[in-house]
């Protein structure tokens, strides 16, 4: 998770809000920022979802502040866990990130199990939509903070 600064320093897993044309406004995107020069960067496996998310909105048109946790499975579970990160070396947060996207998509297969007795492919579809990005991270092993 950790990543080095431009300036040589380590970054460290912080969250921001990210205002667009003074008029979006999407709280919670998860970043890597620097301490010792204040330089920070959405995390690169979030960047598409947020420049799609700030288009959505941006058709919308209405003003509006989104929370991305809210949007982004992946992005919930890291900010659920984020308070740790400082806390245990690279390795052991991975660990720990990898066990929570799983009970994730555990919880939200058996949501989605719900919603398919249900008949409601509606609330089946938007689960899915959930599943995609703790499915890719998980199954790829991909890292976060990777290009």
């Amino acid at each position: 998770m950790r990543k080095l600064c431009r300036c040589g320093q380590n970054m460290n897993l912080g969250f921001r809000l990210v205002i667009f044309e003074n008029k979006f406004q999407v709280d919670r995107v998860p970043i890597l920022e620097c301490e010792e020069c204040n330089y920070y960067e959405v995390l690169p496996s979030f960047k598409a979802d947020v420049i799609d998310l700030l288009s959505q909105l941006k058709e919308q048109g209405e003003s509006v502040r989104v929370y991305f946790t809210e949007i982004n499975e992946l992005a919930d579970v890291l900010y659920g866990l984020s308070s740790q990160a400082a806390k245990l070396d690279p390795s052991a947060f991975r660990v720990l990130l990898e066990q929570s996207c799983n009970e994730r998509i555990n919880l939200l297969l058996d949501i989605y199990g719900c919603a398919q007795k249900m008949g409601d492919t509606s609330w089946m579809n938007e689960i899915a939509v959930r599943l995609a990005p703790l499915s890719k991270f998980v199954k790829k092993g991909q890292s976060l903070s990777a290009k």
